[in-house]
Formats: C-alpha cells, sequence, structure tokens
C-alpha cells in the first residue's frame, strides 16, 4: 500500500504538477533555460526549515546531484491561519458523503484553513537564465486561472479528494538571493498559498494503522452508514452498588445487561 502523504507533501505534489505546467509554457530565452525545460529533473524539494537559508538550500542540492540549472522548491507551513477575508474553515463537522469514496459511505469532516510559504530558487550560472526564469514566471501566475489549482488530499489510505489552493498575492515580483558561490546566480520568487486542509472525524479508516478506531471507521456511537455501533467494544459495568444518601444499612443495587441494556435497581440492606 502506498504512503499516505501528508497535507503538506501533497501541497508540494501539486506545485510540482505547477511547475510542469510553467515549464510548457515558458519560453527560453537562453541555452540554459533550454536545457532545464527538456531535462529529466525539473525541480528538486528542500526541507521547509531551509526556506531563507539559501546557501543551505544549495548545499542540500549538491550533496544529492550537482546538475545545473536547477529549481530549488521549499514549502513551509505557517503557523498562523489565512485572513478570513481569504480563507474561512468550517471547525464545526458536517455530515457529507465523499464524492469519490467508491463505497459512498456517510462521514464527518470538518475543515482548517491553512497556509504555505513557498519559494522558488532557480539556480545557474548565469544572470540571464535566472532572470529570464524569475520574469516569465512572475508572468505566467498573472493568468488567474493558473493561480489557483487542486491539492489532492488523502482522506484515508484509499481515499483522496481534491480542494484548491490559492495564491493570493496580487502581484509577485522577480527577485534575486545571495550566495556565497561567486559562480552561482540564484533567481527568486516568493508567494503564499492558502486553502483548506480537510480532515475526516468518522466513517473511513484511518490515515495510519496505529491509530484507535472504531468499529467500522465510526466514531462514538456509530456504525456503518452512520448508525448506532456496538457498545460491545467497550468495558461495560454490569452492577454498581449506590451509596448516595443511603438511610441505615439500606443501599441500591443496579444491575445492567450488556446485551439488551436493560437496567434493574434493586433495595438491599448489608
Amino acid at each position: 500500500m502506498t504512503r499516505p502523504l501528508t497535507p503538506k507533501e501533497c501541497v508540494e505534489q501539486s506545485i510540482g504538477r505547477l511547475i510542469l505546467d510553467f515549464r510548457r509554457w515558458l519560453v527560453p530565452e537562453t541555452k540554459l533555460l533550454s536545457r532545464w525545460r527538456t531535462q529529466m529533473t525539473a525541480y528538486a524539494v528542500a526541507e521547509g526549515r531551509l526556506v531563507n537559508d539559501f546557501n543551505a538550500m544549495v548545499d542540500s542540492y549538491r550533496k544529492k546531484q550537482k546538475e545545473l540549472p536547477m529549481l530549488i522548491v521549499a514549502v513551509q507551513h505557517i503557523a498562523a491561519p489565512p485572513d478570513l477575508s481569504q480563507v474561512i474553515g468550517t471547525p464545526f463537522e458536517v455530515k457529507t458523503i465523499i464524492k469519490t469514496d467508491p463505497l459512498k459511505r456517510r462521514v464527518t469532516l470538518r475543515t482548517e484553513p491553512r497556509t504555505y510559504h513557498v519559494q522558488f530558487v532557480f539556480l545557474a550560472n548565469d544572470p540571464d537564465s535566472a532572470n529570464s526564469f524569475t520574469s516569465q514566471f512572475c508572468s505566467y501566475v498573472r493568468l488567474m486561472e493558473k493561480r489557483r489549482f487542486p491539492v489532492n488530499y488523502y482522506l484515508s489510505p484509499d481515499v483522496r479528494e481534491e480542494w484548491a489552493i490559492t495564491m493570493f498575492d496580487n502581484s509577485l515580483y522577480p527577485d534575486s538571493a545571495s550566495l556565497d558561490e561567486t559562480n552561482l546566480v540564484a533567481g527568486l520568487v516568493e508567494f503564499d498559498l492558502s486553502g483548506l486542509v480537510p480532515r475526516v472525524i468518522t466513517g473511513l479508516p484511518p490515515l495510519y494503522e496505529d491509530e484507535f478506531t472504531y468499529e467500522n471507521g465510526g466514531g462514538p456511537g456509530e456504525g456503518p452508514g452512520g448508525g448506532a455501533g456496538s457498545i460491545k467494544q467497550f468495558d461495560v459495568v454490569v452492577e454498581a452498588d449506590l451509596f448516595k444518601a443511603r438511610s441505615g444499612d439500606v443501599f441500591t443495587r443496579i444491575n445492567a445487561d450488556p446485551e439488551t441494556q436493560e437496567r434493574t435497581e434493586q433495595q438491599l440492606s448489608e
């Protein structure tokens, strides 16, 4: 079974598709850009913690390969949620059916607004190629249809669904990053992506096997199809003595039948 991707990894996957689409759209102005447009590897992903540490990005990339030109992508989850004027989440639980679920199970879903900061660092050994890359990418995302694209999130190991993520920056400007290596030039473009991350609470198998689950993927009091679940999965108190406000040696004993869920009371004396 394929390992489920985290929400951040799903976003990185969608950014990769955006890069491949841009690579087809790009018109090479230099021989180096023409090589990047046709080479097998279009980009490399750096760890999110390396955002703004451009020299560390280059070191991390060169430990694996040395091919130039190369686009290095760093994606960092921003802790603060996006502005309410951009994305509004659904913190309460909603009953729904996932369209991509072949079994059409009834699930409980909520969403969380989230923002990612993205950096594109284009490494080249001539400034014309780096500047052309950043300039053309900024022109590319001025197309409104390129500023919003789907992210295919994992809701369960075998169920994925697409939710849109949006680039809200009104203007992107080409920039450059300073590097210690004098023989390298780094073109820089950075932007934020905001969208909703879906979370299935009940109704589907969990993303990870070691996660505590209820029978049939349901939640407390839920079974298949959202109906009543079995109480057998919990330990049940079948007998209890109540001494509250007892008079003398008399007390109340309550018995519960775990099968029929019937309860009986008896007045007993010690």
